[in-house]
């Protein structure tokens, strides 16, 4: 049935089904989806879903109108939708892909700034390296550096995260760029690797390119991965991903187009997503950089393996991470957990996931 023959209370129906499935809840007609665990990854799957049942909407529908009621209506009234708070990221945080790849240099330049830096600086036994995606740097970085159970502790941040350089575009890249650095400042095994979220997936990368090369890797902790599920277009490029990440951002912190970069920036400062090394005039790379790096991992495909691996997941993400990753995984240890929707950052607060690092870690 297309949308012109549904009723408002049919749209709002099917709406609130696909919501409640996907976040595992049960959602009323007024419930906002990014206030009962929806985030703006999850905003692509809802959009594939609702297009299933007919409903062709784009992701800034979701981000105008949040609620069941209010998308509802705008699909059966299109010509005069209901009031909702319009989000519009500012025009100055947008830089096109050209435009930065004009201005910055390559981050394999010698004076390139580093990705890797220490956490943990003494320690006994070799060192627990992290590797992180590249926003929420400052919480991770204060959760995760106890994993390391006593070890010296260093972490990789993408490179682009800090200074005028390009990101990298695919997985293979990223693992390569940080191996340099790993490489200089440990040459032999056995490594110790951990990563989060996106993260994880280099990690799993750079473990195979050390294997590849005879050394141990004794530990390989994946702590919610990436489940390999696609969140943008296959045909998008980096400008379509990165007005995607702005429409995402917009919404998540109720930006209205008018803010400077300077409140933008101070607002997720609040949420701990840069520290302050950065400022506000690093916002409009960082934004690309976190496109680079969502198209990497949209085109990534795990090869084999057999090494160690504790995979740390969400238990909502069960499926796909039984689906895409477990296959490639003959050794995989795997930990599953559950946190409901009300813990902001669960995963690396659970202190069942802490005690589970610390003992794969002890020296």
């Amino acid at each position: 049935m297309t949308p012109e023959l549904l009723s408002r209370s049919e749209v709002e129906d099917i709406v609130r089904g696909v919501w409640g499935r996907l976040l595992d809840t049960d959602v009323l007609p007024t419930d906002d989806f990014f206030e009962i665990g929806g985030d703006s990854l999850l905003v692509v799957e809802v959009l594939l879903e609702l297009r299933e049942h007919g409903l062709d909407l784009k992701a800034s529908a979701v981000f105008k109108y949040p609620t069941p009621a209010a998308l509802a209506q705008f699909v059966t009234e299109t010509a005069t939708p209901p009031p909702a708070t319009v989000t519009q990221a500012p025009p100055a945080l947008f830089l096109s892909a050209d435009e930065l790849w004009k201005t910055h240099r390559s981050t394999w330049q010698p004076n390139a700034p580093r990705c890797l830096f220490p956490l943990v600086r003494e320690g006994r036994g070799e060192p627990l390296y992290i590797v992180h995606w590249g926003n929420d740097a400052g919480f991770v970085w204060s959760a995760t550096s106890a994993w390391g159970s006593g070890r010296p502790v260093y972490g990789f941040e993408a490179p682009g995260f800090r200074g005028a350089v390009r990101p990298v575009t695919t997985i293979n890249d990223m693992a390569d760029r940080y191996l340099v650095e790993l490489l200089e400042q440990q040459p032999k095994g056995p490594y110790h690797l951990a990563g989060h979220c996106h993260g994880a997936v280099v990690a799993y990368e750079m473990a195979r390119k050390l294997r590849a090369r005879s050394e141990e890797v004794a530990v390989l902790g994946m702590v919610k991965p990436s489940a390999l599920e696609r969140f943008v277009s296959y045909g998008w490029g980096l400008d379509e991903i990165t007005r995607y990440r702005l429409e995402s951002l917009a919404a998540q912190f109720g930006l209205t187009g008018d803010e400077s970069l300077d409140e933008v920036f101070s607002r997720m400062r609040k949420e701990e997503w840069y520290d302050d090394r950065l400022g506000p005039q690093d916002l409009p790379r960082l934004q690309v950089q976190w496109s680079a790096l969502a198209l990497a991992l949209h085109q990534y495909e795990p090869r084999p393996y057999d090494g160690p691996v504790l995979i740390v997941q969400d238990v909502k993400d069960r499926a796909d991470t039984e689906l895409n990753w477990l296959p490639v995984l003959p050794q995989a240890e795997t930990l599953w957990v559950d946190h409901g929707v009300d813990l902001p950052r669960p995963t690396l607060r659970d202190p069942r996931v802490l005690e589970l690092m610390r003992s794969k870690l002890a020296p």
